[in-house]
């Protein structure tokens, strides 16, 4: 008797555990009036509190929403935070290459009086207004950091698409034999995004355009996840600096962008913050360690 309801309970958990896999996604209820989620604890903590969480990591994958104002003031807070507890702070910004950190160390150091934006490009760059990404650059000047680039140029990433070899470097040509286009979790969670093809090049099928496109966002994950890891190699030299990785938050999402290409190159542990708006009320598992909420600017009101 013994014998059989061992088996018993052996067949049951083998069909309602281990072999059983829950069809809809597992999601977080967001708590309301929420400054920072801690994913892991399910829980809501302050500003203060995240930053004494953070202070083992000297790496930070910060997502960015580009056109909101309201979450680059916020994250700038945060920053703030992070350089008044003594953390020295090393942002690597999708908006820069590699090629402009004369440029970004110069002005980070307060060594450069002339028209930045213009010198850097940055209409061309980012195409959104400079002055809402003022409050982070500030915060980072302010507390004695660096800023640093980590995105591809234009001319590789047109070569990238376009699969022209003969358009890259040798370095470049090796770094595009080798992108890794099988990640099969980050190829599900783009596909709803490229199921569209917006732009087909002539004689392009579908087919052709939507690997086009994924190729384009794999090389940008990767790239700048190596660039990061190169970033955490050279420039971390002490357990209060703090390199803080700052991306469009699709890059970073269920880490499997930038900070899944920076994990190959890296054993650097890190931390990922996503931003939500303020009155969000649910988050998939895994999307990162830490949801930071900001308030939206109200859109301006109509006008007569």
């Amino acid at each position: 008797m013994q014998y059989f309801r061992a088996l018993s309970l052996a067949v049951f958990f083998i069909l309602f555990s281990g072999c059983s896999h829950p069809r809809a996604a597992l999601q977080h209820i967001l708590p309301q009036s929420c400054g920072v989620y801690d994913m892991k604890q399910a829980a809501c903590i302050g500003d203060a509190e995240l930053v004494a969480r953070l202070s083992p990591y000297r790496v930070l994958f910060v997502g960015d929403h580009h056109s909101s104002e309201a979450m680059h003031r916020r994250f700038a807070e945060v920053l703030s935070r992070l350089g008044e507890n003594g953390r020295r702070l090393l942002l690597a910004n999708e908006w820069f290459t590699p090629e402009d950190d004369d440029l970004l160390s110069r002005y980070a150091r307060g060594a450069y009086d002339g028209n930045f934006t213009a010198e850097i490009g940055w209409k061309t760059k980012a195409g959104y207004p400079f002055s809402s990404y003022d409050p982070i650059y500030k915060s980072i000047v302010g507390a004695g950091g660096m800023l640093f680039g980590v995105n591809m140029d234009k001319s590789f990433q047109k070569a990238v698409s376009d699969g022209n070899l003969s358009a890259m470097s040798e370095d470049e040509q090796a770094f595009f034999e080798h992108l890794d286009l099988n990640l099969s979790a980050h190829k599900a969670m783009l596909a709803p995004f490229f199921a569209h093809c917006h732009a087909k090049q002539e004689g392009e099928s579908a087919q052709q355009c939507r690997e086009r496109m994924y190729r384009v966002q794999v090389a940008w994950d990767s790239y700048m996840g190596e660039q990061s890891a190169r970033l955490a190699a050279e420039e971390l030299h002490s357990d209060e600096e703090l390199l803080v990785v700052f991306a469009g938050a699709f890059h970073m999402a269920y880490g499997l962008g930038i900070n899944a290409r920076f994990a190959r190159r890296s054993a650097e542990p890190y931390v990922t913050i996503l931003p939500v708006p303020a009155g969000s009320t649910d988050a998939d598992v895994g999307e990162a360690d830490y949801l930071l909420f900001y308030t939206p600017d109200a859109p301006p009101k109509e006008t007569e």
